[in-house]
């Protein structure tokens, strides 16, 4: 049985791309078959595949650019994984609605995190789950981001994702460092995922 997920927040630039491919590489790694649902306009995941399979390193799932008739389709992969555009278009409704679950990427920004409540309120029939994402680990931010996640007990993946030099510059190569995404995907196939 395929599980569908859908990496959105309505703000661009809170690192969906680059999760969508970390977390499909780390998910390979482990075992599992994956496809990539590249939604946005501007293909930013087609265009890292793309560069990859350029610079000899192809990735180890195929990345399709995809549409909101695309996404509907059924697939033989596991894991599902929609790289959603930023904005509120009803494209990312029909991502969500096909969704078995939802991915916030989110960094400890007040814009970020405004974007993200509003992407959670519209992800509210779904199980959806806030990725910290580029975390300066002990800052106050990154503190009272938690600590407000908590007190409003919105669920969130465990793992915070640093903000790292490395995540940034392997744009267009093949993941060999996990950053933490390996315990992404290791979360997301445990039935702690899936209870929620």
């Amino acid at each position: 049985m395929t599980t569908t997920i859908a990496l959105c927040n309505l703000k661009g630039g809170t690192g969906k791309t680059t999760t969508t491919i970390y977390l499909a590489s780390a998910l390979t790694a482990q075992g599992y078959s994956v496809r990539v649902l590249d939604l946005d306009p501007q293909g930013s995941a087609t265009e890292w595949a793309e560069e990859a399979e350029a610079n000899d390193q192809p990735l180890d799932f195929e990345v399709s650019p995809a549409n909101k008739r695309t996404i509907s389709k059924s697939y033989r992969e596991d894991f599902v994984l929609i790289d959603c555009p930023p904005g509120g278009t009803d494209v990312i409704d029909t991502a969500i609605s096909v969704a078995d679950l939802v991915i916030v990427p989110t960094s400890p920004s007040a814009i970020e995190t405004s974007r993200m409540w509003n992407t959670l309120a519209i992800a509210h029939a779904k199980t959806a789950y806030v990725l910290l994402t580029s975390v300066r680990f002990g800052t106050k931010e990154a503190e009272e981001l938690l600590e407000v996640l908590r007190d409003e007990r919105t669920p969130r993946i465990p793992t915070q994702i640093p903000l790292r030099q490395d995540i940034k510059r392997s744009w267009g190569m093949k993941p060999v460092a996990w950053h933490g995404y390996d315990d992404v995907a290791e979360f997301l196939t445990s039935e702690e995922a899936t209870d929620e």
